[in-house]
């Protein structure tokens, strides 16, 4: 599922956070969107899951401006979307096994022996088998994170959009996520986005970079083009260089 973003604009009071964005999701590829705390990432996401609606621009998912759909139009349309969050977001009353569900028992007519097999199923693909009468207080970061996962592919979405999906782990966990992002991609065929610090990780996972700065985007390629860049901007930031165009506000 290509998504087409187009002269994205959203202010908030005085603060304009995006200024135009323009950029390009290609279909069954994972783009890696990176940049500064406070460039826009989070709220680019937003937009395109219906958090919150430009000012200006465009959002045009296989022809459809999201935009400009109502709200029983843009629901059906957000059926194909997965959503990773940053620190899994699962239901703490909940057993692993019930989070993984819920999308299932909420948006299906589907007997509740095949949700269960479905929640067999995706555990798996994560890599995670027999956990399904375990709590969230039960897991480690990590298998929360693969959990939170599960949960996002349970109704086979077309489009998976990780927020930070390595922030809070450890480097070796981080490659592991890396891997299960790459392989989940592969199996499935969707459409990946991904928000990341993570470099290593983001030349490990990318088949396309956005850098945003300022609300724009400042650099759209692959890893090699993002490694071979002349741009200071995108140098110090993938350098990790304080000194530089970049500034960190106070």
């Amino acid at each position: 599922m290509q998504i087409d973003i187009k002269g994205l604009k959203k202010s908030f009071g005085s603060n304009l956070v995006l200024e135009g964005i323009d950029l390009t999701i290609e279909d069954g590829k994972t783009t890696v969107i990176i940049g500064q705390t406070g460039c826009g990432k989070s709220v680019l996401i937003k937009h395109i899951i219906g958090l919150l609606r430009p000012d200006e621009g465009e959002i045009v998912v296989n022809g459809v401006d999201i935009t400009k759909v109502t709200r029983k139009e843009f629901s059906d349309i957000l059926k194909n979307f997965g959503v990773l969050f940053q620190s899994a977001a699962l239901f703490d009353s909940m057993t692993t096994g019930e989070n993984v569900a819920f999308p299932l028992r909420e948006h299906t007519n589907l007997p509740e022996s095949r949700i269960m097999e479905i929640v067999k199923e995706k555990l798996a693909i994560v890599g995670l088998k027999g956990v399904e009468s375990r709590y969230p207080a039960e897991l480690s970061g990590g298998m929360k994170k693969r959990v939170g996962l599960a949960r996002a592919i349970a109704l086979d979405p077309k489009v998976l959009i990780f927020d930070e999906p390595t922030t809070g782990l450890d480097p070796v966990m981080s490659d592991t996520i890396d891997n299960l992002i790459m392989n989940t991609q592969k199996r499935l065929g969707v459409t990946s986005i991904v928000i990341s610090h993570d470099i290593p990780g983001t030349y490990k996972i990318a088949h396309r970079i956005a850098m945003l700065y300022k609300g724009t985007v400042v650099l759209y390629g692959s890893p090699d083009d993002f490694k071979s860049t002349k741009d200071p901007i995108v140098r110090q930031f993938l350098e990790r260089r304080a000194e530089g165009p970049l500034q960190v506000e106070a």
